[in-house]
């Protein structure tokens, strides 16, 4: 029974560890033009979690005066897979980043399903964005890479 008490208690810290961890900024690249395009900009993602719920918001650096502001939402599972999803974007500049002016705004959404790599000294986070379209066989509909790692843990 005390080894049973142990063991649980051992999986609550850990789980909370791992949420605690997550929790700040987290500074990398963003890549465009499919899963294996080298191309990219940089980007940071600011985290709150809430229990298993996460919030937070992100930032696309296309040029100095031209940034990508985006609002986040989604949950981290107990394998330490992460989804979010954007609720929220203000484009600074939205010329700049994409020609499509035929698709009104509002349908250039992003989902995002990340792993979170926790360690000691280098903490990380790595996953893949895909757009969100009505046509999602369309070739024009955009996917990447974001690779992360851990800046600061004050959000």
């Amino acid at each position: 029974m005390k080894r049973l008490l142990i063991a649980c208690f051992l999986c609550i810290s850990m789980a909370s560890f791992a949420q605690s961890g997550l929790a700040g900024i987290w500074e990398g690249t963003i890549t465009y033009g499919g899963i294996e395009s080298q191309t990219g900009y940089k980007f940071e993602l600011f985290l709150e979690l809430e229990g298993k719920y996460i919030k937070g918001r992100s930032y696309i650096y296309i040029r100095p005066d031209s940034i990508i502001h985006q609002d986040l939402s989604g949950r981290m599972y107990e394998d330490r897979s992460i989804y979010l999803k954007e609720v929220n974007v203000d484009y600074s500049d939205p010329e700049s980043f994409d020609s499509r002016d035929e698709v009104p705004e509002d349908l250039f959404v992003r989902k995002y399903q990340f792993i979170y790599n926790r360690s000691i000294w280098d903490s990380s986070i790595e996953g893949y964005w895909q757009e969100m379209i009505p046509t999602p066989f369309d070739y024009r509909r955009d996917r990447g890479r974001i690779k992360l790692k851990k800046k600061s843990s004050k959000a």
